[in-house]
């Protein structure tokens, strides 16, 4: 029964009415899972051609997008561009809950979700890692990713 929950479009909170995150809404029944949840903003962490945005999102919620490189761009995400998204995340949070996608919810949200619990609730790498699993299961960042939370704890 698991395994249908992920199969359709849902939202698993971080931080209880403060940090969500899932794949990328794709219609307008995805739209209303989100606004149920009361989520007021919502940050893209991929690209439109990867994940087409619902008609109407950018009016519904405040949005904000940066394309964060996954497994397979050409390239490893940089500390600087996770540094950018968690800026950005900052700057939604001041209107309310805010919900963190990318296309499949598996590397570059859990990696900015974590983050976010590194520079702002304090966790380590590892604390960060074992409850964003907890509370988001499917959370499989990349080596190279983690390393860059591993910079940005030391520093």
């Amino acid at each position: 029964m698991q395994s249908l929950k992920y199969k359709k479009f849902h939202i698993d909170w971080v931080l209880v009415n403060e940090l969500a995150i899932s794949k990328a809404p794709k219609n307008i029944y995805d739209i209303e899972i989100i606004k149920k949840n009361g989520i007021v903003s919502i940050l893209s962490l991929c690209s439109i051609s990867e994940a087409q945005p619902p008609e109407g999102l950018d009016i519904m919620f405040k949005t904000r997008r940066i394309i964060l490189p996954d497994h397979k761009y050409n390239r490893d995400m940089t500390l600087l561009e996770i540094n950018n998204a968690l800026d950005l995340l900052s700057e939604l949070r001041e209107y309310g809950p805010v919900l963190v996608h990318c296309l499949a919810a598996v590397e570059r949200s859990p990696i900015v979700c974590m983050g976010w619990l590194i520079r702002n609730n304090n966790l380590s790498l590892q604390e960060a890692l074992d409850y964003l699993m907890q509370v988001h299961p499917g959370t499989s960042p990349l080596p190279n990713q983690l390393d860059l939370l591993l910079k940005m704890e030391k520093s």
